[in-house]
């Protein structure tokens, strides 16, 4: 459900509530399908259907999940936030209808070319299931999966409705954030956690405090307000789980619903209802609440700001599954880690895939080596912005040195293809120009007073017609020299029976006939010097592009890091003031503590991006040295012409 400032309603015959999206996007799901599923044994699976649409599109998402106990109307308020009413199952009886986590994917309706991925939770306390376990389960997956979590409640926010959030106060033991042991981890929770929206539904009562009106946000923080001073045990547990509610979520928002509708006609069948049945109240509230998430939610992110895309989302869900149901927690680090390392090595594969489709619909042979480099240098750019876009956490620029390898690799293949095909065609041209020369010269007719002349003069013409062929190649030069040194033997014998020229004279002949052949050689030489000069140059161009690109990259990245830093130094010193004024002074000097901690953090962090410069120059060099070799190889084969093979060059 959109605002008209925001997207024009659209209604079918029934005047049902639905979002008009006309943006285009990779993805179209008409219904919501499971995405991890509960097993026999209490266990969770993710569903390979699932895992194959998201693999199929790489947008950057937008993850929202919606958690909270059964039977709260959570599927309803997802399928609001879809445009449609009939999406989620919503069911009408007490019976728990969603199991394990469904998905529905949709273009976004603010954010061009993103996602919205809806995750609907099966409900939390179902007495049928009477499984604690798989509930925090549920949570934890929630919060790792989503840039916004929804927590969903009825009536109004009580004790009750806190205890039944017990699940927060075991975050910790089944999410680690880094590999290694740390103590304060639980202090960087809100640096990597997504906005924590409470939704109350069925709300009766006014929003006021003392005699004051106040907003839902401050009904919320009101309502997570440490108690002042602890003297009992049972104030320690009140304040426990608000503490870390506080210090887990660093950006809190809350939104209250009334009744749907006075109706229990049209309350058992919501899913059916148009929007003239419900309260007009009730459609003001959802309106706002999908403006705020659809203006405010960002990109799904995990460490180091990487952006989750379709298939990046799939490998998380499946990553993070896997480690809830197998070991004691999961791991944030060791999920991107192994993330990482398939989604460098795809990205490698998909740039140079690109690279070589592209370079097999060029024409071959180009006339000029300048043409195939020109062509060339233009999709191993698309190739590398390619491999910068899938790409993340190459820290040491392991897998761009080995995408630059790849690619010069298949680039002097296709280096190689272009002057086969040219000397293929050359030959051809040389072999129907020359038919009728090489029949007299096999049948003896240049063996006679006068035939040296002719030779020559029937050899000038079989090389004017040939210079006068287009599109030969860079292999033009070559083949004609080939041939003409092929004809040099029988141009000697034809010299020596030719009795029209005296001793003087034949020898002056054949010094002129090795001299032509040795000019025409040395042209040749200095022609592939400049062709290896071509290549080196070009190499060093895209070098130098691939290397601003990335330099760009990495900058966009730390003003990223530098925003995420600023964004939670600023709520940890909003938590400092809130407990500063509560008298809570230990509580404070912790926030205090945290924000020096950030600052040190975000030095290092500075240290690690000029390391990471440093590096990324490296391999530069690294390249450089690469290709000088190649030139030096190029240079050994310089020292064999009389022995040369279709590619001379690389």
């Amino acid at each position: 459900m959109a605002s008209r400032s925001r997207q024009a309603h659209k209604r079918d015959a029934r005047g049902d509530i639905s979002t008009s999206f006309t943006r285009t996007s990779e993805i179209k799901m008409e219904t919501p399908i499971c995405l991890i599923e509960n097993t026999a044994d209490d266990n969770f699976m993710v569903n390979p259907e699932a895992i194959n649409i998201l693999s199929k599109f790489n947008q950057p998402v937008v993850v929202v999940s919606i958690v909270g106990m059964y039977r709260t109307g959570k599927s309803y308020l997802m399928n609001i936030l879809s445009g449609s009413q009939r999406g989620f199952d919503v069911g009408s009886t007490v019976r728990a209808h969603t199991k394990g986590i469904w998905m529905w994917c949709i273009p976004h309706p603010t954010k061009t070319n993103h996602t919205l991925v809806l995750l609907d939770t099966e409900g939390l306390g179902d007495i049928e299931k009477g499984n604690d376990k798989s509930d925090i389960r549920i949570f934890v997956l929630a919060v790792l999966l989503s840039s916004a979590l929804v927590y969903n409640s009825k009536g109004t926010i009580d004790q009750d409705a806190m205890n039944k959030l017990k699940f927060v106060g075991e975050i910790s033991e089944l999410i680690k954030i880094k590999s290694v042991d740390n103590e304060d981890e639980e202090e960087e929770f809100s640096s990597h956690f997504p906005i924590f929206i409470w939704a109350v539904r069925d709300f009766h009562l006014q929003l006021e405090l003392d005699g004051k009106t106040i907003s839902e946000d401050e009904y919320l923080e009101n309502a997570l307000k440490p108690k002042t001073p602890e003297r009992t045990t049972k104030d320690e547990d009140y304040n426990r789980l608000r503490k870390r509610i506080r210090a887990y979520f660093g950006t809190r928002k809350c939104f209250v619903f009334g009744l749907p509708t006075t109706d229990d006609r049209v309350l058992g069948n919501l899913e059916k209802a148009t929007k003239s049945e419900l309260s007009a109240r009730f459609v003001a509230q959802s309106e706002k609440f999908c403006d705020y998430i659809f203006q405010n939610v960002g990109t799904k992110h995990v460490r180091d700001m990487l952006t989750v895309t379709g298939h990046r989302f799939g490998e998380l869900a499946k990553m993070y599954t896997e480690a809830i149901t197998n070991s004691t927690f999961a791991c944030m680090e060791e999920a991107v880690v192994s993330l990482a390392e398939k989604e460098n090595q795809a990205a490698i594969q998909e740039a140079t895939k690109h690279y070589v489709e592209k370079m097999k619909t060029i024409q071959l042979p180009t006339e000029t080596l300048a043409d195939f480099l020109e062509q060339s240098r233009k999709y191993e750019e698309e190739a590398h912005q390619m491999f910068r876009k899938r790409s993340f956490k190459d820290n040491n620029r392991v897998f761009l040195q080995q995408l630059m390898n790849d690619l010069l690799k298949e680039k002097s293949g296709f280096i190689c293809i272009n002057e086969e095909k040219s000397l293929e065609i050359c030959n051809s041209l040389i072999k129907k120009h020359s038919l009728a020369f090489e029949k007299a010269l096999a049948g003896g007719a240049y063996n006679v007073r006068g035939g040296h002349a002719k030779f020559k003069q029937d050899l000038k013409a079989i090389e004017e017609k040939y210079n006068m062929e287009k599109r030969k190649g860079l292999k033009a030069v070559e083949a004609l020299i080939q041939y003409i040194e092929s004809k040099q033997s029988a141009e000697i014998k034809i010299i020596q029976q030719d009795n029209a020229l005296n001793m003087k004279e034949k020898e002056a002949a054949e010094e002129n006939n090795r001299r032509k052949i040795s000019e025409m050689e040395q042209d040749f030489r200095r022609q592939l010097e400049e062709q290896s000069k071509q290549v080196e140059a070009d190499n060093k161009a895209v070098l130098e592009q691939t290397i601003s690109e990335m330099t760009r990259q990495m900058e966009e990245e730390r003003r990223m890091m530098n925003e995420n830093m600023e964004r939670t130094i600023r709520e940890k010193m909003k938590e400092q003031e809130l407990y500063l004024k509560q008298g809570f002074q230990e509580q404070a000097n912790k926030f205090q503590a945290q924000v020096e901690t950030l600052k040190l953090d975000r030095l290092e962090a500075e240290k690690l991006h000029h390391e990471r410069y440093e590096q990324l120059l490296k391999v530069k060099d690294k390249q450089i040295e690469i290709f000088q070799e190649l030139i030096k190889d190029f240079g050994n084969k310089l020292t064999a012409l009389a022995n040369r093979d279709p590619c001379t060059i690389l």
